[in-house]
């Protein structure tokens, strides 16, 4: 499912939490501001290659992944991470 350039516009942030997104060739997960450096160590200890893109403090932040990465595997480990507590 292709959710088109603008991410935000289209589906708020929100609801993305917890959720790989793709956009052509890329996949994101969105997190909340308070859980960017757990989520970040927490994938570092599967040996993902991403990139994180800080929306500035106290906003929300958005992990990039690669199209080299299993989207299958991605949804799994996302899908294990508690983003909402």
């Amino acid at each position: 499912m292709q959710f088109g350039k603008n991410l935000a516009a289209r589906m708020p942030m929100q609801t993305m939490f917890g959720s790989v997104a793709k956009d052509g060739d890329q996949m994101f997960v969105a997190v909340p501001e308070n859980k960017t450096l757990e989520f970040y160590q927490y994938l570092r200890g599967y040996g993902l290659c991403f990139t994180v893109d800080c929306r500035g403090f106290c906003e929300d932040n958005v992990f990039c992944f690669g199209g080299d990465e299993n989207r299958d595997m991605l949804d799994v480990i996302v899908g294990k991470f508690r983003i909402r507590e």
